[in-house]
């Protein structure tokens, strides 16, 4: 079967808001919104009170994880989620991209084919500062046409943090980094930081504007690749929400003029510390993440 649009949006009826196989939603659907929640915990508890599913779900996985990482995956097609998993690897970037991982991600490729809707994945996300990036783009060169091959309904993707790509681009241009192979989603992970400690111990009180900083430059440099983007990873604290709580909404608002097709949030109390969370558990940041998601796309 063709990568073609098969899909139609159960929200929305009055506009013509489709999904290709792979689960890119056309533009009139507007962005996703989404999120990992806690540990790869079900989220339907949480769904319940904002009245309606994600848009996105996701998860994270180990190498020996992807019969667990699948059963997730089709519980999150039945629940009108598309599912955006990562993965790390069985073997070194080195390793992968020398062939060794071959029989993984193909099995693995194979498996997510016969899910019974799109699926999004990605192999080691936020590689900077994990090691040699040269050995990671030739990784994701390596195992993209494996698993894009096998599985027409996977839409691949390789993620970023982009705060190395904006503030750091003398080692992490995209232009040096990007894999140079068919990528059906760049990802990236920015976050607020306002709100947190920095290393030397004072909090970090500095505003970034989302759209200028991170959105703009990543749309521009999308546009020029011909590939799809999309925040994996975004979060801000209670702080944060207090002193600027139309944040969440006007970032959202940025990246949908951007025309990024999805944001997902981090709705988790890891890598959150004693005195900040990234966690919707304030009132007025649960509030302001059940109105961004309300009307929004989501599968039928």
């Amino acid at each position: 079967m063709v990568d073609n649009v098969t899909l139609r949006l159960a929200d929305r009826p009055t506009t013509p808001c489709w999904f290709s196989r792979r689960g890119i939603p056309s533009p009139a659907c507007g962005a996703l919104v989404g999120a990992a929640f806690n540990s790869n915990t079900d989220p339907a508890s949480w769904e319940g009170g904002l009245g309606r599913p994600l848009g996105v779900r996701r998860t994270y996985w180990g190498p020996g994880q992807v019969t667990t990482a699948i059963q997730v995956a089709r519980q999150d097609i039945s629940a009108h989620r598309i599912p955006w998993i990562s993965f790390k690897l069985p073997h070194s970037w080195a390793e992968m991209a020398a062939g060794m991982g071959d029989g993984w991600a193909g099995d693995l490729a194979t498996r997510l084919s016969a899910v019974n809707g799109p699926v999004w994945v990605g192999f080691h996300h936020e590689p900077e500062g994990d090691g040699d990036l040269a050995a990671w783009k030739a990784m994701q060169e390596r195992l993209a046409p494996i698993v894009r091959r096998a599985a027409p309904n996977v839409a691949y993707t390789a993620i970023l943090t982009g705060w190395h790509e904006i503030f750091d681009a003398t080692r992490y241009d995209l232009r040096t980094v990007w894999p140079d192979t068919t990528i059906d989603i760049a990802g990236f992970d920015p976050y607020n930081w306002y709100g947190t400690l920095k290393s030397s111990g004072t909090v970090d009180t500095s505003h970034v504007d989302m759209k200028n900083v991170y959105f703009d430059p990543i749309s521009r440099w999308a546009d020029s690749k011909g590939v799809e983007w999309a925040v994996a990873e975004t979060g801000y604290t209670d702080l944060a929400h207090s002193v600027d709580p139309t944040w969440l909404p006007r970032t959202f608002t940025g990246l949908e003029a951007d025309h990024g097709i999805a944001m997902t949030y981090f709705n988790s109390p890891l890598n959150s510390a004693a005195t900040w969370t990234w966690v919707l558990d304030n009132p007025g940041k649960k509030a302001a993440f059940a109105n961004l998601i309300a009307g929004t796309a989501r599968l039928p």
